[in-house]
């Protein structure tokens, strides 16, 4: 069976793998010139597997007033005359709410928790390289509602598989020596200690290279995808740049560009760019050696090798990429109050992204109404964490298997009334 995968991030790149292990003929088709371009290139590089909280909560929703007009508020929306933004908001202060914050997490953990263990099936079997690191997240949180909320959630989630240990002042500074010399105060934390750290981007390129070699996948890049053509209740052709690429079977994992290309053919999926900004810097004996995550300030701080990524924000404003130095800056600033002795007189490599989310959290997964075409879009910020285990997902629809997991609330059928 020929498979055409259409996006070549991090979605695209572990659902090649997946097929092709599986037997199937696998062609990738992407606008860039390699692999992870885009939102997969330099984000913040937790496998976060046992974050699941999802942004739509009424944790967040008590703390939007304070944020709007604010230009280093961690969740920023841009006013626009942007119909689908508009839409995707309403969706989003819908899903605000206890019940459906705590089923959406469920969600999410229950993918979240396969997927590391996907993860390192697919480590352990390509035997890629791409600076790993399994000492675990370290939250850390600078207020008391902070942490009394960060404890309360681990509660929770405690109850469907998830381990995470509760750390005192002490044992935080006893965990990471690094931020001794911090000048945050630190109230208290959570060692979640089945996550992971890595770099995406040498991920995607090792498990492409992998997958051409050991299976055939083939990649074809500076190909820009412009139309889906369909007939009934099939695809039959992908128009592009270089010509119609034809395929038995086709997957969707074009990030935060899959809406209005789906919407073409009348698929409605609420996803919506949520941009998002890092830096990265060389590290010195004074960065942190565990990747952690600033619970008051909402930034991650992650240890790829001899380089620190620190990333955060989430800003809705379009689809423009440009770099905003306004939304950079706070990170910076946060950064070196936590991290004082860091070399912060080398250059600061910036990067901005366009994370597909959607309203709810969870991602799109599997089939369509059109019976050769398969999802695997809108994960947000968690795409590194969820990759593998959703193309297992998928590629088992494809199969026509019964899946790994149970997938209520991961599929398109929720948004379909």
């Amino acid at each position: 069976m020929k498979v055409l995968i259409l996006g070549s991030g991090l979605l695209g790149v572990t659902t090649a793998y997946e097929l092709g292990k599986r037997g199937f003929d696998v062609t990738v088709i992407d606008r860039n010139e390699e692999s992870a371009r885009e939102t997969s290139y330099a984000n913040g590089g937790q496998l976060s597997y046992s974050h699941a909280e999802p942004w739509a909560s009424p944790a967040v929703l008590s703390k939007l007033p304070k944020w709007i007009g604010r230009y280093d508020a961690p969740l920023q929306f841009k006013l626009r005359a942007d119909w689908q933004m508009i839409k995707w908001g309403l969706r989003f202060f819908g899903n605000c709410t206890t019940k459906k914050a705590s089923m959406n997490c469920v969600n999410m953990l229950r993918l979240g928790l396969y997927s590391r263990k996907k993860m390192q099936e697919m480590r352990e079997e390509s035997g890629v390289q791409f600076d790993f690191g399994s000492k675990g997240i370290l939250h850390i949180y600078s207020k008391d509602e902070d942490f009394a909320h960060a404890k309360t959630q681990l509660e929770f989630q405690a109850k469907f598989g998830c381990v995470q240990k509760i750390l005192t002042k002490d044992e935080v500074y006893a965990l990471e020596p690094a931020l001794k010399h911090s000048e945050r105060v630190i109230v208290g934390g959570i060692h979640a200690v089945e996550d992971e750290t890595g770099d995406p981007f040498l991920f995607c390129n090792a498990l492409a290279e992998v997958a051409t070699k050991r299976y055939g996948v083939k990649f074809m890049y500076g190909v820009t995808i412009e139309e889906i053509n369909v007939k009934g209740k099939r695809v039959v052709s992908v128009t592009t740049d270089k010509g119609d690429m034809v395929a038995d079977g086709y997957v969707m994992a074009m990030g935060s560009y899959s809406a209005a290309m789906l919407r073409d053919i009348n698929i409605s999926v609420p996803i919506y760019p949520m941009k998002g900004y890092s830096i990265t810097i060389n590290a010195n004996e004074h960065c942190p050696n565990i990747s952690m995550t600033d619970g008051t300030h909402k930034i991650v701080y992650s240890r790829l090798g001899d380089r620190i990524r620190i990333a955060g924000t989430a800003e809705f404003a379009g689809y423009s990429q440009a770099l905003n130095e306004k939304r950079i800056e706070p990170i910076i600033r946060a950064a070196k109050k936590l991290l004082p002795k860091a070399d912060w007189n080398q250059e600061i490599k910036r990067w901005a992204c366009l994370r597909p989310s959607t309203p709810d959290g969870p991602p799109i997964m599997g089939n369509t109404p059109y019976s050769n075409l398969f999802l695997n879009t809108g994960h947000g910020t968690l795409g590194w964490t969820q990759a593998a285990g959703s193309a297992a997902i998928v590629a088992d629809a494809m199969e026509g298997k019964i899946p790994g997991i149970l997938l209520q609330g991961l599929t398109l059928e929720r948004y379909v009334k």
